[in-house]
């Protein structure tokens, strides 16, 4: 049951509509869904009823209370009740579209402070959805109420305005634009929605219409009210003027193209490269980009000095700066794929996903086509070899590149090489005393100087010991060299001629807890780049305050990095001295055991959020059991699930390339299918692919006929949703073999249901319907009622598309009739949105639309956006049929925003039915 007032004053119980009678029984019903669940006074409802009251307005009151009541029980509903304090009707926020609508809007403006832009965009939609018109059309409205509606107002425009920033920093600027014009007609004198349309149609290249509205904004504000615009706003012409970036009030006006990272406040010396660079950068008469490539060995300061330069020329570089680490030389870490480099600078600087292509070629072509002519600085730290940067490379003078490699590069066409080694005895003595500031090396040179070469004059090493006696007030600068000599001959006994900076290093190891000195060494041996205290936890045998508190400790001491509040990760180089500290320390065993303690957490914990996502899909495998000291985290929702996944999606990937390399075998082809479900609803194809050929690797390795199948089948369904169809042909009868082999039914009914999809696509039907037919009976003697559902589903929609809609509609009402009876709200959009397209084709309009607004319902509420987006593409379609475009307008624009969020090639498809401005 639902009770709506952001438009008509009206309740949907099921399928029905109750409309309630009289304008002020409305208002009355109005009152108590804004206080829902709350009991509310004769006095407030007659507020919300009259400005000027009758003389006894409380038998008013209780005649339209009563009348109400009538209507509730007349549809077999009692949610009214009466009392000493007042009316009550009892209803959950969840229940009104206006509480859903303040759930929404909060929910959409914590995800884009928290960067989730695509969530943002996704969580505003839905409420700005729920807005069906003027609030409490149709009922008087009192004083109470009518603050009520400025609130809400007050609400719609900041849902507005959070789908403006996501859509801004998501590449979509012109959609933006379209919505916001709408709303500045509504609302002229509101100046935000002004201040956002003049940045989106900046950032559309549309200097003179952002001018424009400036001027008109201006105009509005001096003939309405007698004033100037706000600061902000003038700030942001002055921006447009000067053909700049925005700047000002929020994390939009930084650009996602700033991504250069903080500059080193101790930098010191390096006079001789930093000159080097500068002539580089000055040379007169360039054709080609400035590439300087800054060479050395682990632990000099390439990053250093190649971050301090380009703030040094970021005024001569300042329309763009990128930023990426290739992790060439970081342990267990595989170097970064240039195309997967590519696909993020590429969404950065504005490519919408659905146009980010999937060949590396293509992907350079692109990005080079995008940096002609601008003044942009790359940074590309941590090289491995040529072949990683040459794809990353610009085109045109205008720019500049810095590359860090600890290698010599002498194939890479036009680069200059800069040379970098250790620092100088006074450059390090400088170093510390920038850290150490409180006089203690200046007064102890000779100390100062035992230090730095103690330390081999490596900058890494110099600033950890410098921070280390900053932290130590009651330390002198002998103190310090007593102990780096002591730790530098226990280590001789352990690694023998170790390098200096392993010297620095074990100077902070040694003076770390026993348990603090356990979770260092261990944490070496974390898949990925990033871990949290739930999963150090799982990796190391303790509870989770435990592993935080460790952390922490480890933060201060600083051993670790944190990127946010809940995760951490190593610098490099500390990253490969806690591996080998590992090494030496701990048991093989012992190592062993805890990588397959983290790697089954891994699974455990995505299984869990799957089944939140995907509640009905039959589990294929049975997970290796979960030691009894891990805790797997609980979600309580599609949204929490789908951020965890998210969060963690790198290093789910590095724990399936993890378990590939050392083990378990199982988790390599598990894990892949868990993700599956996850992989599906974000469109995150890369991972999808690298992990199901991990995955199917693995399997082939042990043998395991049937999980090979299984990753085939993954494998196939990938493909198809990149359009590669004979690559997911092959798969999946490559699967089918596999499965017949080992006697799998089930999974031979999921892998034909699969194959059958990829002939819809190709238009092969009669073939389609013969995978589907075949699949039917399998999924039926199997158990699986999704699997069944599903295909009937398919099935339906494969005689729908033949022109036979009698058995069509037979299909698609006996999946409707399982579904929900094992309530299986995932089938059950999809055969909705296939009814509706039934009823579409046959011209029958009113009957096509309640299906697609019921399975959009059911995927807003799964979170489901691809389903999501293909449902409102085929209402907005229906509605243009109708002859209703401005009606189907909105969810046009909707589809588009997520397929081009997701990267879906269907956006392209949307676009051209979107007006222009």
């Amino acid at each position: 049951m639902r009770f709506r007032v952001l438009g008509p004053v009206e309740i949907q119980h099921g399928e029905q509509v109750v409309t309630v009678a009289g304008p002020r029984q409305r208002a009355v019903l109005a009152a108590l869904v804004v206080h829902a669940g709350a009991a509310v006074t004769v006095a407030r409802l007659v507020d919300a009823v009259w400005d000027v009251p009758p003389s006894a307005p409380e038998s008013n009151v209780r005649t339209y209370v009563a009348g109400l009541r009538r209507r509730l029980l007349a549809i077999g509903v009692d949610r009214l009740d009466s009392g000493p304090g007042g009316y009550r009707l009892r209803i959950s926020q969840a229940e009104s579209d206006v509480g859903e609508f303040a759930a929404l809007g909060q929910a959409a403006a914590t995800a884009l402070r928290e960067g989730e832009y695509t969530d943002a965009l996704a969580l505003a939609l839905r409420a700005s959805a729920l807005w069906r018109g003027d609030p409490l059309s149709g009922a008087v409205v009192g004083q109470s109420l009518q603050a009520e509606i400025g609130r809400w107002q007050d609400m719609r425009l900041a849902v507005a305005e959070t789908a403006a920033h996501a859509r801004i920093r998501l590449g979509d600027a012109e959609t933006a634009v379209a919505d916001l014009r709408g709303l500045v007609a509504e609302f002229p004198l509101r100046e935000e929605l002004w201040l956002w349309l003049i940045r989106a149609l900046h950032r559309s290249g549309r200097q003179a219409d952002a001018l424009a509205a400036y001027a008109d904004v201006r105009r509005l504000l001096d003939e309405e009210l007698g004033v100037e615009p706000g600061p902000a706003l003038r700030q942001v012409h002055r921006d447009v003027l000067a053909a700049a970036e925005p700047q000002g009030a929020a994390d939009c006006e930084a650009g996602a193209w700033r991504q250069l990272p903080m500059d080193i406040a101790e930098f010191t010396g390096r006079e001789a490269q930093l000159r080097a660079l500068a002539d580089a950068v000055d040379a007169e008469g360039r054709r080609t980009p400035v590439i300087a490539v800054i060479e050395g060995m682990g632990g000099v300061g390439k990053t250093r000095l190649a971050v301090h330069f380009a703030h040094l020329v970021s005024d001569r570089f300042d329309e763009v700066q990128l930023w990426s680490d290739l992790h060439g030389f970081g342990g267990d870490q595989p170097p970064a794929d240039p195309a997967a480099v590519l696909a993020n600078f590429l969404r950065l600087l504005g490519v919408p996903g659905d146009q980010v292509p999937h060949d590396l070629q293509s992907r350079a072509v692109l990005y080079r086509d995008r940096l002609a002519g601008r003044r942009a600085v790359v940074l590309l730290d941590n090289a491995a070899t040529e072949e990683q940067v040459r794809p990353l490379l610009p085109g045109t003078p205008e720019s500049l590149v810095l590359v860090t490699t600890r290698r010599s590069f002498t194939k890479l066409d036009g680069a200059r090489s800069v040379h970098l080694d250790v620092l100088t005895a006074e450059e390090s003595r400088t170093v510390l005393s920038l850290v150490v500031d409180d006089g203690r090396i200046d007064s102890d040179p000779d100390a100062a100087a035992r230090i730095a070469a103690l330390c081999g004059h490596l900058p890494l090493a110099v600033t950890l010991v410098a921070r280390r006696l900053r932290r130590r007030p009651r330390w002198s600068a002998g103190t310090l060299v007593d102990r780096l000599e002591r730790s530098r001959a226990r280590l001789d006994d352990l690694f023998g001629d170790p390098p200096p900076l392993r010297t620095a290093f074990d100077l902070s190891y040694r003076t770390l807890s026993p348990a603090q000195q356990g979770m260092f060494r261990m944490a070496g041996l974390h898949p990925g780049e990033e871990f949290t205290a739930q999963s150090a936890a799982a990796l190391c045998g303790v509870t989770v305050r435990e592993a935080e508190e460790l952390l922490e400790g480890l933060l201060d001491e600083h051993l670790l990095q944190q990127t946010t509040a809940e995760r951490y990760r190593f610098h490099d180089l500390i990253g490969d001295y806690a591996r080998a500290r590992g090494d030496a320390d701990e048991q093989a065993a012992d190592r062993e055991a805890a990588r397959r303690r983290v790697l089954v957490w891994y699974l455990h914990a995505a299984e869990a959020a799957r089944t939140v996502l995907d509640p009905h899909r039959i589990r294929l495998m049975e997970l290796p059991a979960l030691p009894g000291d891990c805790a797997v985290p609980w979600f309580a929702d599609h949204a929490q699930a789908l951020r965890w996944f998210e969060a963690e999606r790198a290093t789910l990937l590095a724990a399936v390339r993890a378990a590939h390399d050392h083990g378990p075998p199982e988790v390599a082809w598990q894990l892949p299918w868990v993700l599956l479900s996850f992989y599906y609803r974000r469109s995150h194809w890369d991972d999808w692919v690298a992990a199901y050929r991990l995955g199917l690797a693995a399997a082939r390795a042990a043998g395991a006929r049937r999980e090979e199948g299984i990753m085939f089948r993954g494998l196939g369904v990938a493909y198809s949703d990149l359009r590669r169809f004979a690559a997911s042909v092959d798969c999946h009868q490559r699967a089918q073999e596999a499965l017949v082999e080992v006697g799998d039914l089930h999974g031979q009914a999921w892998n034909l249901n699969s194959l059958g999809v990829v002939h819809v696509d190709l238009g092969r039907l009669p073939e389609a319907a013969d995978c589907f037919r075949r699949a039917l009976p399998l999924f039926r003697r199997t158990g699986d009622p999704q699997g069944e559902g599903f295909c009937l589903n398919n099935l339906g929609d494969t005689w729908r598309r033949l022109g036979e809609h009698a058995r069509a509609v037979a299909c698609l009402e006996e999946a409707l009739a399982l579904q929900r009876g094992a309530d299986d709200r995932i089938g059950l959009q999809f055969t909705l949105a296939t009814l509706g397209d039934i009823h579409r084709d046959r011209g029958d309009y009113a009957m096509a639309v309640p299906h697609y607004r019921e399975a959009l319902a059911i995927s807003r509420a799964l979170g489901d956006q691809r389903s999501l987006a293909r449902t409102l593409a085929g209402l907005a379609d229906t509605l243009t049929r109708a002859g209703e475009p401005a009606a189907a307008l909105p969810h046009w624009r909707e589809a588009h925003a997520i397929f081009t969020a997701l990267g879906d090639p269907q956006a392209r498809a949307i676009h051209c039915r979107l007006p222009g401005d």
